[in-house]
């Protein structure tokens, strides 16, 4: 933990659909290069063969505590590997410590997810931003990504509307009770980058 208390570091959260890979993009190209980057890691191992198992499995949408707990345990070793190789004092994390709680929970509480990623090393942020929108316009955008990339012919399990509302709730929750900053995500990506540029330099973080 000595490492990251010599680092500061940003992340971005939110709901699928809310612009968070755009502005991740667009507040490491201004912070670069004196920024270091960590990006989202299912494609990253362990995450990654945690992940699939779950996938080949069905469970991805039914976790039980001992899966939250090996994904918990992947993130907490993949994010101080990441910090150890990293020379910069800024960091820039693409999803961290609250995603887990939002979306990788399963059977668990919330705040048990957030007491059992503090003990495996997951990196809890200096300055945290969720990002959030309406459901309708998360899926406009989801549906605007899947056909640009060709990747995916349906939404995933997760990208509907009852989802999206259901974690929205949650980030809206744990913003309650964390020192976390909320940034609506409707208007133009332009937009959305000056009002984060703007609250990371009116709190003096940089």
């Amino acid at each position: 933990m000595e490492k990251q208390q010599s680092k500061k570091v940003i992340c971005l959260e939110g709901i699928v659909g809310a612009g968070k890979t755009t502005q991740i993009e667009l507040l490491y190209d201004k912070l670069s290069p004196k920024c270091y980057l960590i990006p989202e890691l299912n494609e990253m191992s362990p995450m990654k063969e945690v992940r699939e198992d779950l996938k080949k499995t069905g469970r991805i949408s039914n976790m039980t505590n001992q899966d939250v707990l090996k994904i918990i345990r992947a993130r907490g070793e993949i994010h101080q590997r990441l910090l150890s190789e990293s020379n910069s004092h800024l960091v820039l994390m693409d999803r961290g410590i609250y995603t887990g709680m939002v979306f990788e929970s399963g059977e668990m509480e919330m705040w048990e997810v957030e007491q059992a990623s503090k003990k495996e090393g997951v990196i809890v942020p200096d300055l945290c931003f969720i990002l959030y929108c309406s459901s309708n316009k998360a899926l406009e955008r989801v549906d605007e990504r899947r056909v640009r990339v060709g990747k995916y012919k349906h939404r995933a399990f997760h990208e509907n509307a009852e989802y999206i509302e259901k974690t929205k709730e949650r980030y809206f929750e744990i913003a309650k009770k964390r020192p976390v900053i909320l940034i609506e995500t409707s208007g133009s990506k332009e937009e959305i980058h000056k009002k984060l540029v703007g609250e990371i330099y009116h709190d003096r973080f940089l």
